[in-house]
Formats: C-alpha cells, sequence, structure tokens
C-alpha cells in the first residue's frame, strides 16, 4: 500500500494545476506505511501499535539514513552525511504533521481535513503549504529521492 500511494504522490507531483494538498496527502500516506513496513519488519513491536500510531515516520528516517549501507556510501564525507541527515529530519517531521491526528492544537494544518484558525475554517485546498514548498529546492529533491531509494531497497538495507 505504501509503494501505491508513492506512486499517486509521483502522478500528482506532474498535475501542477491540483491543490498541493492532494500530493502531500499521498506523500504522507506512503512515508507513514514505508516506516511501518520497515519497522514491523525489523522490530518486535506489537503489529496492532505499529499500525495503529501516525507518527514514526521522522524516527524511521534518521534510522534509515543511519543504516550501515548509506553511512558507508558518506565514508570520508562525514559532515556532508550529517547534513542530509538534519535536511531530511527537519522534511520528515514536516511531512508527519500533514497527518490529521498530529499536533492538531499546535499546528492544525493537515492535507486531509479542514482546520480552525480564529473564526475561520481553512481547507487543505486553500492552503500553500510554504514549508514544503521547499520540496522543489536542492535539498527536498535529495529528500524525495531518499524516500525513493527507501522504497526501491527495502529488502536489502534493515534499520535498528
Amino acid at each position: 500500500q505504501a509503494w501505491s500511494d508513492w506512486q499517486v504522490h509521483k502522478l500528482l507531483a506532474d498535475t501542477a494545476d491540483l491543490p498541493p494538498c492532494h500530493r502531500l496527502h499521498y506523500l504522507q500516506m506512503a512515508c507513514e506505511k514505508l516506516a511501518k513496513a520497515y519497522r514491523l519488519r525489523d522490530s518486535t513491536g506489537d503489529v496492532s501499535e505499529i499500525a495503529s500510531k501516525h507518527t514514526g515516520f521522522a524516527k524511521f528516517m534518521n534510522s534509515f539514513l543511519r543504516s550501515p549501507a548509506l553511512v558507508a556510501e558518506y565514508e570520508g564525507r562525514s559532515a556532508q552525511h550529517e547534513i542530509v541527515c538534519k535536511t531530511a529530519a527537519r522534511f520528515a517531521r514536516e511531512i508527519e504533521k500533514l497527518a490529521p491526528a498530529i499536533k492538531r492544537t499546535t499546528s492544525p494544518e493537515n492535507a486531509e481535513y479542514p482546520w480552525q484558525r480564529g473564526d475561520q475554517v481553512l481547507a487543505p485546498c486553500e492552503h500553500e503549504y510554504p514549508t514544503l514548498s521547499l520540496l522543489s529546492a536542492a535539498g527536498g529533491r535529495l529528500f524525495l529521492k531518499l524516500i525513493d531509494r527507501a522504497f526501491r531497497d527495502y529488502a536489502q538495507i534493515k534499520i535498528r
């Protein structure tokens, strides 16, 4: 299911005339499910508990980027690896917050349901998501490539 959501995200990313909430919704769902897939495979956690949580993607990205396979690719370039890890962590936290159940009181903007700000009710299709607009910048493109890699290398890369 994570792969299917990822494919829809990529399809919607090529459709410029749609509000960004649609592709961000599928990106959030793909990332959440990807993290769950790795965690279910690589840990002994309770399946129903893991499946019911909407958090965990940011933690997954940290573990993924610190996996032996990725660390080896940055051998001799540890400063660059740390920059990649920090950039990915920032994007992962923002994507995780797109789930409607996360940080509703402090950061109600999500990609699925309307939220209230003062006397106004705002719909996701009317919101610009300024932080995530950075996905089209260099760091954001790298981050999306890392997600794609996590899908492609699922069978080879293990996390703790």
